[in-house]
């Protein structure tokens, strides 16, 4: 899965001042930038709305009223909002691009790393379903995974198992049915997690006799 390095336009743990201070950064470097021709908003919008977030953080900070800081929050609000939808559009012209991205004064995002991968499966059960044919499979949810990916194969006389199945999707780690499946035959279960990062290694293979 190919992950693509974007422009970072969130900015509610920041200092009122560091917004101000990023917002001109981006500003002054979005300006006359070839990249990005025709910036959505505009420059002059951003331009205007920042300006005034000057003005009112300048008069909060003076005076300190209560209907200043209000002005003031009202104004960095639509600072934060106009800078995320820059950001949005530099993603989308960049697609990808680290000089292009770095260009625009916004901070980017960072690869991902080995780390960001779930981590394999653990805890998988599986027992009868409430019809014949049917296994429920239940396992450990895992924290990081967006979805679960699990595959099925047969086990022979000999408890060997024949070749997996294909690949079958759940984003459920509770009350998986699975069916139709022969009865009496003994199956294999193997699972993995699945994030935007990657796939984990498969489980360790989990046996049942289906009745």
């Amino acid at each position: 899965m190919n992950i693509k390095q974007q422009a970072l336009g969130g900015f509610t743990k920041d200092s009122d001042e560091t917004v101000l201070v990023k917002g001109k950064t981006v500003l002054l470097a979005m300006t006359g930038n070839a990249n990005f021709e025709t910036p959505e908003p505009t420059l002059e919008v951003v331009t205007e709305v920042l300006n005034d977030y000057e003005q009112k953080l300048s008069m909060a900070k003076r005076r300190g009223s209560p209907e200043d800081t209000a002005a003031k929050n009202q104004a960095r609000k639509a600072t934060e909002q106009l800078l995320k939808r820059l950001a949005f559009y530099v993603t989308q012209m960049a697609d990808g691009d680290l000089p292009k991205l770095l260009s625009s004064g916004f901070a980017v995002s960072s690869l991902p790393q080995k780390d960001d991968v779930p981590l394999p499966v653990t805890g998988i059960t599986v027992g009868d379903g409430r019809q014949k044919g049917q296994m429920r499979l239940d396992f450990d949810k895992n924290h990081s995974a967006k979805l679960y990916e699990y595959q099925l194969c047969q086990i022979d006389a000999n408890g060997l198992p024949d070749e997996w199945g294909e690949s079958y999707t759940t984003s459920s780690s509770r009350q998986n049915i699975v069916a139709p499946l022969v009865p009496y035959q003994r199956y294999g279960v193997r699972v993995r997690a699945v994030n935007g990062y990657g796939r984990s290694d498969w489980s360790e293979m989990v046996t049942h006799v289906v009745r």
